[in-house]
């Protein structure tokens, strides 16, 4: 994916320092254990200790809603159920296996949502290089496609297919909501903290990028700017599945270098 030069980059080192630091702590926690319990008492600390896990990615699936958290919760209950009642061999281990193919199954969905996530905003900054104003928390009209009511129903399968955008059919509309994977699975789309393209069944498209997207820019972008580009990416993403030509929607999202992206 894209080595986005508008958006700010990824916090890696903190993400790695913190798996580092967790990883390190799980290591010397259990080694603390094995030498100074014996063996049913580490068998049961063991137990104990997995289930203070699942207690917190329990803590973290409430406040993220993030499926990824839910699997590693089960996983979690999964290892101390084994510790504390002794139910060892293939009857745990068939179940965690699927539990791990669940989560890196989700760890690949969370790496699709979180790129196209970015390369959107990276494509909606693109063009713009007004800085005057900054964020107004307010939805701005952003053109108008043709279409009808069976194109924009397809059409949002596909975006939903591949990852692209949520689609949340209203009566009047149909919302596209743009989200980091954290907030992808569960829910409607919230006006207030999401970033949206809204078409309705006349095709007048409705635009907002949220606070939390907008900071996600190295510059203070005009926001005026940055949702009438984020409505030409849409529009023209909508032309590209017109045409038949939908795999070019996907090439875009997966270019290399965000300087040689186009929509043309």
């Amino acid at each position: 994916m894209s080595s986005s030069n508008k958006l700010k980059p990824p916090k890696w080192g903190l993400i790695f320092a913190l798996i580092v630091i967790g990883s390190l702590f799980v290591i010397s926690l259990f080694a603390v254990l094995d030498s100074l319990l014996g063996e049913q008492e580490k068998l049961n600390a063991y137990g104990y200790t997995w289930l203070a896990f699942a207690a917190f990615n329990l803590f973290l699936f409430l406040i993220r809603k993030d499926l990824v958290s839910l699997s590693f919760l089960l996983i979690n209950l999964t290892i101390a159920s084994s510790y504390l009642s002794d139910y060892k061999g293939i009857f745990i281990i068939i179940p965690l296996i699927i539990l791990y193919l669940f989560y890196f199954y989700l760890l690949y969905v969370n790496h699709r949502l979180n790129a196209n996530y970015r390369q959107l905003l990276e494509l909606a900054a693109h063009p713009v290089e007004d800085t005057d104003d900054g964020f107004t928390s307010r939805p701005l009209p952003a053109g108008k496609i043709t279409l009808s009511t069976e194109e924009l129903s397809a059409f949002a399968r596909f975006l939903k297919k591949h990852y692209i955008a949520f689609p949340c059919a209203e009566k009047d509309n149909v919302i596209f909501t743009i989200k980091d994977h954290r907030r992808f699975w569960f829910g409607r789309p919230d006006e207030l903290k999401d970033s949206y393209v809204a078409i309705d069944l006349k095709g007048n498209m409705t635009v907002n990028i949220s606070r939390k997207d907008y900071q996600k820019y190295r510059e203070e972008y005009s926001f005026e700017g940055l949702c009438l580009s984020l409505g030409t990416v849409f529009k023209r993403f909508f032309e590209f599945f017109h045409l038949g030509q939908a795999q070019k929607i996907l090439e875009i999202l997966s270019e290399e270098n965000s300087d040689e992206i186009t929509l043309n």
